[in-house]
């Protein structure tokens, strides 16, 4: 059945009513998606009939979906968590608007209150008074009386020209352990590493004892050379030697190697302390009636007086910058210590008895001397440094000559 045409004058009328219709409805679409809001995005549909003659119905259809809401402040949804639901540690973190970095709580970067970090109050650091000197560090720390050896000359008592009434001991430096280490022996000496003693034998000369071996050598022949010592290196000993009266001018130093060898003499004098630096030999002597403590270098040069008070006995401090030593003040032997150019001189002690022969600890913090006790009784007396807090360690027997009776202080 072959389908039925219009005329065409109908259909040509029928085709503008079609155009009309159609420019219509786009003329209603445009005028209600104008009515929706600014940030929609309309959604136009348009229902038409095909052209015919007659009059068909166009319905057109607009809608419209708003666009998401921006907020200014946080949702609630976007905050952390309950604590009873595991969250990872970054969703934790409070969320940052684009326009306004939050500031942080102090619950993420805590800033330290005044009480965190309170400064030290001045009760705290207590400072001394202006009147108490400051302690000076040392090289070690204080140690007791007990970490030292001393080593000392003995005399029973008697006949003073038999030799074995000479004798030497060692003690700690309490005053405790004593015992005897060498008969006929008086005036020791220890080396530097403390393996061995040089001594005088009464009448005899200098002797270098061996505390390994236990064995002896006769290193000087000589009734008077006495007072032997060693250098810092242990490779060279000093010692002085005299002829007649043991107040001669002609009582020299002399140094030499350890086993007699290489002798070389030095100025007069007598009672030498080396230098626990090396570079000099400290000595009592006189220069006409100028008498005092000189020192001069182990090659009997640059002779220098220190003292001029006709002081002696001389030892030094184990930084070789001061040296200690007996001087007749106040009509009795008192101890001294003075700085190695003469200056800073002090007098340590104040007795009406002999304060003798003194020697420092191996730490110098402290000095030990020999002393009659204001005449009672002879005992070897420790004191600080300073001078302060003196005590009796040990009582001994001196002999009438007490100026040759020398001690040594060591480790124990």
């Amino acid at each position: 059945m072959q389908p039925q045409l219009c005329p065409i004058a109908d259909c040509v009328r029928a085709k503008k009513r079609s155009i009309a219709w159609l420019i219509l409805a786009l003329a209603m679409a445009l005028l209600v998606a104008g009515c929706a809001p600014a940030d929609s995005t309309p959604q136009i549909v348009f229902v038409t009939e095909t052209a015919s003659p007659t009059p068909a119905v166009m319905v057109v259809t607009a809608t419209y979906t708003a666009a998401p809401e921006e907020s200014t402040a946080v949702p609630t949804e976007t905050l952390p968590a309950p604590m009873d639901t595991a969250v990872p540690t970054a969703t934790k973190k409070p969320l940052l608007l684009p326009t306004k970095q939050p500031l942080p709580t102090h619950t993420d970067t805590p800033e330290p209150a005044a009480t965190d970090t309170p400064k030290p109050a001045a009760t705290e650091t207590p400072q001394p008074p202006a009147d108490t000197p400051t302690p000076k560090p040392t090289s070690r720390p204080q140690a007791s009386l007990s970490a030292y050896r001393v080593i000392y000359s003995n005399f029973d008592g008697g006949d003073e020209t038999d030799e074995y009434k000479y004798s030497v001991w060692v003690m700690r430096g309490d005053g405790g352990a004593a015992s005897e280490l060498l008969r006929p022996a008086v005036e020791p000496a220890y080396s530097p590493n403390g393996k061995k003693v040089a001594y005088y034998r009464p009448f005899n000369g200098i002797w270098i004892y061996d505390l390994a071996s236990k064995g002896a050598n006769h290193v000087v022949v000589g009734d008077y050379a006495e007072f032997g010592s060693f250098s810092p290196d242990g490779k060279r000993l000093v010692f002085h030697e005299w002829v007649g009266n043991w107040w001669s001018a002609d009582v020299y130093l002399f140094t030499m190697n350890p086993d007699g060898s290489d002798r070389t003499r030095l100025p007069q004098g007598i009672r030498p302390a080396w230098s626990p630096k090396g570079g000099l030999i400290a000595f009592d002597s006189c220069r006409g009636t100028n008498c005092g403590i000189f020192v001069v270098q182990p090659n009997g040069q640059g002779l220098r007086q220190v003292t001029s008070d006709g002081g002696g006995k001389v030892s030094w401090a184990p930084n070789g910058q001061r040296l200690v030593y007996s001087a007749d003040n106040d009509g009795d032997p008192e101890i001294c210590i003075v700085n190695l150019d003469g200056s800073g001189w002090k007098q340590l002690t104040k007795n009406k008895g002999n304060d003798t022969l003194p020697v420092f600890s191996p730490d110098g913090q402290y000095i030990y001397f020999l002393s009659d006790q204001n005449g009672t009784a002879w005992a070897i007396r420790v004191m600080r440094a300073d001078g302060s807090d003196a005590k009796t360690v040990r009582k001994v027997g001196v002999p009438p000559r007490w100026q040759f009776s020398r001690l040594w202080v060591n480790w124990w």
